[in-house]
């Protein structure tokens, strides 16, 4: 009975625990969580790797049974479970010479408790509070070996913890109405979309009729295109707006949907223990089966907390940011999208008739509260029939040629989208790479701004081949393993309320002034989240967020104006490279500057404040690692455990994240890869077959849909 009992207090997945035993396992885990590996790596430490009750602690109704377990009549047996040793006296034995032999001299020796009668209990989870652990005794043995230096560098009284229990009822999403110019809606006809499932061809591939208007097939170079007549994107930090609103109904915390969505995906991660994507849509015949994110999609996430006025604006860290096509083909394309032909050729810049310089109309916005939080969304499009709000977000989707290798674009520019199933050359090959890379961050973006879904257009950046409406559903039912968004929905909210906490501790902290936090949620057996905190001046800010900016301003120059660069080259003779044409330069060029002696120094003198994020999901009183299937009347509870770590503890494990996140964003070199070259060879061909589609419409013309 004793050995099967310790076999099932050292698997707690079993249904009944003998009180006995996993009371001492109890002891065992709070002592063992006092003492912490201080050595610091890359890779995930023993502290991280260690399986423990959620959060240390012993649930009531457990402690209610053990104070259930009768007392035994013997005072010399210590009953409470723990790893004291209790000292006493043995029983005299006879002697093995005879029974009337001399009797062996009386002697002290530890021994261990007797067995308390077993009582089975069921693993209960409370739904309110936890009461402390039980208290440890010091052990009064001498002979105790003593235990390895580098396990005694932080106990449990150098860590400050936090927890608590979210319930699912106490914060919602909270619309604030303002009033806002008007919202456009899809052109084109493009409207068709939004109530088919499923990919719409632009043409069809088997009639080669066009579904909608042909001008849509080409795409306005954007070296053509006057984005000065656009307005300059307002972070949250520099929206005025924003910040008297947070005041007026006094909000701290403020950002907008662009911004907030790297560290909500971390959250993401935690919350769902890394849940594997759901790829059910796939066709049987497609070969990839990689069903998790991508590496950039999980690389830590690193924010600003930029504090003016009693307010906190979160801003993106833009330390590795680059300049490319694709940025400014959004914008354009957006237009695009949402306009009548004459009026959207009014942003040619060669058109006589074009618009004045940032008379564009103005953005518009969604706001929304949620516990401290005040977040802005941009709003694209508008249509009445669709359910809520009617918005929804439009995407401007690249093709995987030139995603995958986006400085030296020219060359993936023959790359065409012919058929809806397939490996390459297909709509699903861009709907799986969407989902691994987008889907995360598109769902969250469409909760902030309460939309329904996204619009996606894809193209090979000369041209659109199709169009495609994901309501939140489909994407839920990827990233959740359901439709039904409440489960979504209620890991949103979740989400936020989490990092209020995590902010409010670090303003704690840091009152008043400026931070810098990096968030990165690893993997494990119970997986959990480092966040780092550090402050910084706005001249800190400024240098991080501009030390790209000459790079970046560069690039578009040669994109926006390539004129002025090939009369460069033909006065000195010189044809321009693709690359060039394509404003790449070399690898090392966007790498970002290695760290001086002197700002190591000074980032070791700054204070550094270093938490790490436990979580236990519990679905109507039962622990999960994730939810599945939520229902809408079914209550999931989240108990997080928020602890501080030492100082030097959490500067060195601070620096191991940084360096993880650098090398995410650091150039590869798409000379030396397989898949690029392929991605090319295939290019070549799309462009055969263009130059052979080109011959059939001068010979046989245009058809559309409409007969025109």
């Amino acid at each position: 009975m004793f050995s099967r009992s310790l076999q099932i207090a050292a698997r707690p997945s079993r249904s009944y625990v003998c009180l006995f035993c996993v009371s001492r396992t109890f002891e065992r885990s709070f002592t063992a969580s006092s003492t912490r590996h201080d050595a610091v790596t890359d890779s995930k430490s023993d502290l991280d790797q260690k399986p423990h009750f959620p959060l240390g602690a012993v649930p009531l109704k457990l402690q209610k049974a053990q104070s259930e377990v009768p007392s035994t009549a013997d005072p010399s047996v210590h009953e409470s479970a723990g790893p004291q040793h209790i000292s006493t006296t043995k029983k005299k034995r006879k002697s093995k010479k005879g029974r009337n032999g001399p009797e062996e001299p009386t002697s002290k020796a530890t021994i261990t408790p007797r067995k308390v009668k077993s009582k089975l209990i069921r693993k209960t989870f409370p739904s309110k509070s936890f009461a402390p652990p039980p208290p440890v005794a010091e052990s009064t043995s001498n002979s105790e070996p003593e235990k390895h230096d580098e396990f005694r560098h932080v106990h449990a009284g150098d860590l400050e913890a936090a927890s608590g229990i979210l319930e699912p009822s106490e914060e919602q999403i909270e619309a604030l109405n303002v009033e806002s110019e008007a919202v456009p809606s899809l052109a084109y006809g493009l409207d068709r979309v939004l109530f088919n499932p499923g990919v719409y061809h632009l043409r069809d591939p088997r009639s080669r009729v066009y579904n909608f208007d042909p001008y849509l097939s080409s795409i306005m170079p954007v070296s053509e295109f006057d984005f000065e007549a656009l307005g300059d994107y307002i972070t949250s930090s520099r929206d005025v707006v924003l910040r008297n609103m947070a005041r007026d109904h006094g909000k701290k915390y403020i950002g907008s949907s662009s911004s907030m969505t790297g560290v909500l995906s971390h959250f993401h991660f935690l919350l769902s223990a890394w849940r594997p994507l759901q790829m059910q849509a796939l066709s049987q015949g497609f070969p990839d089966r990689l069903r998790s994110f991508t590496r950039l999609t999980r690389a830590p996430a690193a924010v600003f907390l930029r504090y003016k006025d009693g307010v906190y604006a979160i801003d993106a860290d833009k330390e590795y940011d680059t300049a490319n096509i694709l940025m400014n083909l959004g914008k354009s394309m957006e237009k695009l999208l949402t306009m009548p032909m004459d009026e959207f050729e009014r942003y040619r810049r060669t058109n006589a008739n074009r618009t004045p310089l940032g008379e564009a109309a103005p953005e518009t916005y969604h706001y929304s509260t949620c516990g401290d939080f005040l977040m802005r969304a941009q709003l694209d499009a508008h249509d009445s029939r669709l359910p809520g709000t009617g918005m929804f977000d439009l995407k401007t989707r690249a093709v995987v040629s030139i995603r995958m290798d986006i400085e030296n674009f020219p060359k993936g520019l023959g790359y065409e989208i012919k058929s809806r199933f397939g490996d390459f050359e297909s709509f699903e090959r861009e709907w799986f790479d969407m989902a691994r890379s987008a889907f995360l961050k598109y769902s969250l973006q469409v909760r902030v701004g309460r939309m329904d879904g996204i619009f996606v257009a894809f193209h090979n950046i000369q041209r659109i081949f199709g169009f495609q409406y994901l309501p939140l559903e489909d994407m839920d039912m990827v990233l959740h393993g359901q439709s039904d968004t409440v489960l979504g929905d209620t890991e949103f909210v979740h989400s936020v309320r989490l990092w209020n906490q995590v902010l409010n501790r670090a303003i704690a902290q840091f009152p008043e002034q400026s931070l810098r936090f990096h968030f990165e949620c690893r993997e494990g057996v119970t997986p959990f989240m480092y966040i780092f905190a550090e402050p910084v001046t706005e001249d800190e800010i400024d240098a991080i967020q501009n030390s790209n900016k000459e790079k970046i301003e560069k690039i578009q120059d040669r994109l926006l104006y390539p004129e002025r660069y090939q009369e460069d080259a033909e006065a000195a003779n010189v044809e321009p490279s693709p690359s060039e044409e394509a404003a790449a330069y070399p690898a090392e060029s966007s790498e970002p500057d290695k760290p001086t002696e002197s700002d190591s120094e000074n980032a070791r003198s700054k204070p550094v404040l270093g938490m790490t994020l436990r979580i236990c999901n519990v679905v109507d009183g039962e622990i999960v690692t994730r939810p599945n299937n939520l229902k809408k009347d079914q209550r999931w509870l989240v108990d997080y455990s928020l602890t501080t770590l030492p100082e030097n503890r959490a500067r060195a494990l601070l620096e191991a994240c940084k360096r993880r996140r650098e090398k995410q964003y650091l150039p590869t070199d798409p000379e030396g890869s397989h898949y690029s070259r392929k991605l090319w060879q295939i290019s070549d061909r799309g462009r055969k077959w263009r130059n052979a589609q080109d011959e059939l419409d001068e010979k046989y013309g245009i058809v559309t849909l409409n007969g025109n």
